[in-house]
């Protein structure tokens, strides 16, 4: 056997050949032999300064980017720490692969030593292992195989004894098993639904996540035409429909005035690839007595778990919008006369988006609005851009003010509303599409959690403009517990300069409390946006966001 590569060294050629391309990661003892290897083998390592922001990382680079990617991380705690990244990814069904350096096999007694895979699946992610030296292979195959074809979150424990083994290199490649074609959906539940529609004066399509990663963009917009439907999506198909006059933008608590009121309209409501969740539907608000309601999804049990539903059919996004349009046309149901699509419609959709729509401005002299300061930014910046945003009181400003040209543009870490996720996925996001302009909205309590991997955004070189809504406080318990009574000084802290932060990372900055302070922005914009930028917006605390309000009074 001497003179045989280590298991860790095959793995990791065979997760090149399966398409990896990048790895986001911490190193440590127990994982820097699979990392080394992988660089040998090709694969980009991208060093995070904490294990939760790697995770976050790499969840919103296989977002954008589709390819099969990967994380790797210490055993122990280097695994605890990337856990709340990798629950996000779980929740949000985002196929990537952590490696998870693991104590040699029986070494129960090491300071290092967890149940890695009870951990793994108490987050809803997939528990795989590299058992033996002889197993090793497919072992690695058919976590790959599940994260790409079942596209599931799976951590891969790597025991260290197993990754330092010596493996026979001559043995045959193995493949990933062939992509399956977009699910077909039943025959007759599209007949039954291309009646419905055929029947409808006010239909509305809704894209979700699941017709983003279907590619059904096209063929929902077709089908849109073809029936007088007008176009809205749900906050994880936040992108679909960019542009298109007829997009009403996102369904639920970041709607504009304008969608909240076509939406309710409507007397037909399609949902593709959409869970139609509570904050979709407005706690079921948006759906008019009478309105009838479709979900199309690849998963079963999705179907009518957050909101009932009159027609349930189990296919592709793409697939069942252009099976619906053939049905369609073999029956001859004449295109739609205009219905809503007329002059006043586009009219009421353009002068009510969030662009548009009056507010009362909360702007003092200390203080700035939100609102006023998203708008502004998002003037300011490129077009051709990427946009991340945090979890947290603010985040609804960030999809509702600054524009995004596609789907694949746009990461709103919001699956497990985490705070703290928005730099990482930003990064993520930045690498995924090199040389654009990454965009990133985050509270100051969630940019204080994250803020250690600045420097990697300054170390990568991105383009990066980060607005930090600050009201020096963690406004989502301020505005709801002051409702009822109770003090909230122990949710709220003095105020941190993160301007000055920035600059010490070697950032351009500037502190915001009118749209003057713009400036500087303008200026930078004006130089080609350069490295990154921090905006240190000072805004109201009196000012509680609506969706805040409406879904927790």
């Amino acid at each position: 056997m001497k003179g045989h590569p280590t298991v860790a060294a095959v793995i990791a050629m065979d997760l090149a050949s399966y398409g990896a391309r990048k790895c986001f990661g911490l190193l440590g003892t127990a994982n820097f032999k699979i990392s080394h290897a992988l660089v040998e083998a090709g694969v980009e390592l991208i060093s995070a300064r904490h294990e939760g922001n790697a995770a976050s990382m790499a969840d919103a680079y296989a977002k954008s980017t589709g390819e099969l990617t990967l994380v790797s991380v210490h055993s122990g705690p280097g695994l605890t720490n990337a856990m709340t990244g990798i629950a996000e990814a779980a929740k949000s069904r985002t196929p990537m692969v952590v490696l998870a350096g693991d104590v040699p096999t029986g070494a129960i007694r090491s300071n290092f030593y967890i149940e890695q895979a009870e951990l793994v699946r108490s987050v809803g992610a997939v528990s795989e292992r590299i058992h033996t030296p002889h197993t090793a292979r497919e072992d690695t195959l058919r976590a790959v195989s599940r994260a790409m074809r079942d596209r599931q979150t799976v951590v891969l424990s790597l025991p260290m004894d197993v990754q330092d083994a010596p493996l026979a290199s001559n043995n045959p490649p193995l493949k990933l098993p062939p992509v399956s074609g977009g699910l077909h959906p039943d025959p007759a539940a599209v007949c039954r639904l291309a009646d419905a529609i055929s029947k409808a004066q006010r239909p509305l399509i809704v894209g979700g996540r699941g017709a983003v990663i279907s590619g059904a963009e096209a063929a929902l917009i077709s089908l849109a035409d073809r029936t007088g439907a007008l176009l809205a999506t749900s906050v994880c198909g936040h992108g679909l429909f960019a542009g298109n006059p007829w997009s009403l933008g996102i369904s639920g608590g970041f709607s504009s005035p304008i969608a909240d009121e076509l939406i309710a309209e409507s007397d037909l409501i399609l949902g593709f690839g959409v869970s139609f969740t509570q904050w979709t539907t407005k706690k079921g608000k948006l759906i008019a007595p009478g309105a009838i309601v479709a979900q199309i999804d690849v998963e079963l049990v999705k179907l009518g778990y957050h909101t009932p539903v009159h027609h349930a059919l189990i296919g592709d996004a793409k697939a069942t919008a252009e099976a619906l349009l053939a049905e369609l046309d073999r029956n001859r149901v004449p295109s739609a006369q205009a219905g809503r699509r007329n002059d006043l419609t586009r009219e009421r959709i353009r002068s009510g988006d969030n662009h548009h729509s009056s507010y009362r401005d909360e702007s003092t002299a200390q203080f700035i609005d939100p609102r006023t300061l998203s708008k502004a930014v998002d003037k300011i910046l490129p077009s051709d851009r990427v946009v991340a945003s945090d979890s947290g009181h603010f985040c609804g400003w960030v999809p509702r003010y600054f524009r995004v040209p596609g789907p694949q543009a746009s990461c709103l870490s919001h699956s497990f509303q985490a705070v703290g996720l928005g730099l990482a996925s930003a990064i993520g996001l930045a690498v995924a599409n090199p040389g654009k302009l990454a965009v990133l909205g985050a509270g100051d309590g969630g940019f204080m959690m994250s803020i250690a991997d600045l420097e990697t955004a300054l170390r990568l070189k991105l383009r990066m403009c980060i607005l930090i809504y600050n009201d020096s406080s963690y406004a989502a318990e301020v505005h709801y517990f002051r409702r009822q009574g109770y003090s909230t000084d122990i949710v709220r802290f003095p105020e941190t300069d993160f301007a000055a932060i920035a600059r010490g990372y070697g950032a351009r900055a500037a502190t915001v409390r009118t749209l003057a302070d713009l400036k500087p922005v303008q200026t930078w914009v004006n130089e080609g946006a350069p490295g990154v930028f921090v905006i240190d917006g000072k805004i109201n605390p009196n000012l509680e966001a609506d969706w805040h309000a409406e879904h927790f009074p």
